[in-house]
Formats: C-alpha cells, structure tokens, sequence
C-alpha cells in the first residue's frame, strides 16, 4: 500500500514538472520573439525602441565633446551620421568597427560623425580612443543631453540626422549605413 501511495505520489510530481517545464519553454519562446522585434523594425531598419523612428525631429542639445568644444546639433553638419555607444554592452563592441569603418570612409569627415559613449572617462576611455580618429566624441552620462534629444533607450544605436529629421535609425549598423550611403550618391541627371 505505502509503495503504491509512492509511485503515484512521484508519477503526479513527475507530470507536475513536466507541465511547469512546458510553461517555461513557452514562455522563453515569447521572449525571444519579443526581444526580436525590439531589435528590428519595418524593413529591417530598428530603432523605434532603441532611438527616435525615421521622420522624428530630433531634440535639441547642448553639451561639449572630449576636447571641451561645445557641440549641438546643428554643430556636425547637415548629414549627422550619430552613434551610441555604451562600454559594457556586448553588441556596441561587436558593431563599433563597422561604424570605424564607416565613418572613416564617410564624406566630411569626423566633422559629421558624432559617437556618444555612456559611462565615465575612465569606463569609456578605450572606446573612445578608437572612435576618435573618425568622430566628434561625446561621453555622457546615462541619458544625458544627447541621449535624450535622440530618444536612446538602448545601445548601440545608430542615427542618421537628414537637416534635423532622423532619416534611419536601428540596432543594427548596416541599414542605416546602407541609407547614409545611398543619399552620399548624387543622382543623375
């Protein structure tokens, strides 16, 4: 009688624990299908949660870069092309050397390339040492001017500003790169 109270005592356990386990995976599945759409938006291009949407108008700041000059938007161009950085963050150092990359090829030069990184001069020194050849550098602290004025709840981010409208933003370098590259290209006449 006490082994047979025991086997069914351990089958309701082991079915217990089969249905939680189905909950869980579920569950994990919702999660990864809702971590993927904060990182991609319509046609690939993300960014309405990590940074203002295409067509935003972007906020007004005022703050300085590394060297102390003071920056605003209308202080890097017609064509910001505008990168968020934060030193513990994983795909902010994977997508960094596309964005090197990217902006050491850019037309205007650092004049019109601005890459905020979030976190203290000590943190943020490595980051910033190889942004600077290609960038105007900003180091700021978690929403600051600049973070705010673009809407950046996520990192990286990356923006690029069409006479103070952003034109693209995302997650993901390549789109926005992909638009910056095909608006640098004088149509035919």
């Amino acid at each position: 009688m006490y082994q047979t109270a025991a086997l069914i005592l351990v089958g309701v356990l082991a079915l217990a624990n089969l249905l939680f386990t189905f909950g869980v995976v579920r569950r994990l599945r919702e999660h990864t299908a809702e971590l993927a759409d904060l990182r991609t938006g319509p046609l690939g291009v993300g960014g309405t949660d990590v940074a203002l949407p295409a067509g935003a108008t972007v906020g007004h700041f005022e703050t300085a870069e590394v060297g102390g000059r003071s920056i605003t938007l209308t202080s890097v161009g017609e064509r910001p092309l505008v990168g968020f950085f934060s030193p513990g963050c994983g795909p902010c150092k994977e997508r960094m050397p596309l964005f090197v990359e990217h902006a050491a090829a850019r037309r205007g030069g650092p004049a019109e390339v601005l890459a905020v990184v979030v976190g203290t001069p000590d943190d943020t020194a490595e980051m910033v040492e190889q942004l600077l050849p290609v960038a105007t550098v900003v180091v700021e602290p978690d929403q600051g001017p600049v973070q705010r004025a673009f809407g950046v709840s996520g990192f990286p981010a990356f923006v690029l500003v069409e006479e103070g409208v952003v034109g693209a933003s995302g997650f993901d370098f390549e789109p926005v790169a992909s638009r910056d590259a095909a608006a640098a290209v004088p149509a035919a006449s």
